[in-house]
């Protein structure tokens, strides 16, 4: 029964490689968040990136790597309730003076 369980075990490498990871990931972000690039290419990469570290923490800690199907909907799932939420908010600030786009 323990040789069962420890064929299931992750080893080291496998944590040091996924921190390394996502030490570059959040990296990245940092690095974009600063960078003077338009800001819609700038939020679409912090999304990418975003994404990305979803990707790795589920298919590592979740133990979904072998399971494309779930870390696919894992990793999507929250940017499919974020348009949701994006949709249902984004008419409430129109005309405010927050609100990035000019309205005329």
């Amino acid at each position: 029964m323990a040789q069962g369980h420890d064929a299931h075990a992750i080893s080291y490498k496998t944590y040091f490689m996924t921190w390394v990871w996502l030490l570059v990931l959040t990296a990245l972000a940092l690095g974009i968040g600063y960078a003077p690039i338009n800001e819609t290419l700038k939020a679409f990469l912090l999304v990418g990136t975003t994404l990305a570290k979803i990707l790795v923490i589920a298919a590592v800690f979740m133990h979904l790597r072998y399971e494309r199907l779930n870390l696919i909907l894992i990793t999507f799932a929250p940017l499919v309730l974020a348009i949701i939420m994006f949709a249902f908010t984004f008419p409430e600030t129109l005309g405010t003076s927050t609100h990035v786009i000019q309205v005329r």
